[in-house]
């Protein structure tokens, strides 16, 4: 009986380990530095680029209650999004600011 629970206990405290342990591995492997993006807004449009390899887009809010967004680039180019594709009077929400979006 004691060598049943023993075993037990120890398979137990094995799996609590193997699950601590992989929770550490991704956890570790998740966390990066936020990308240095720099952005430009009018009425119409917001653009942005962002110093990084990962891909990323424009997303802006627009007075229609619509968001536009860029294409999807990388490497310090710029994605553009154009309120102005749903109307000619169509412009960036008032008091609303883009932001890069990390697909």
């Amino acid at each position: 009986m004691m060598k049943i629970n023993l075993k037990r206990a120890v398979v137990s405290g094995l799996a609590a380990v193997s699950l601590a342990a992989g929770g550490l591995v991704a956890t570790a492997g998740s966390a990066s530095a936020a990308p240095t993006c720099t952005s430009w807004q009018d009425k119409n449009t917001y653009g942005v680029k962002c110093e990084t390899s990962a891909a990323y887009y424009a997303s802006v809010k627009c007075s229609n209650g619509k968001h536009a967004t860029g294409v999807t680039t990388n490497s310090n180019r710029w994605s553009y999004a154009y309120c102005t594709s749903y109307g000619r009077s169509v412009h960036i929400l008032p008091g609303a600011y883009g932001k890069p979006v990390f697909p």
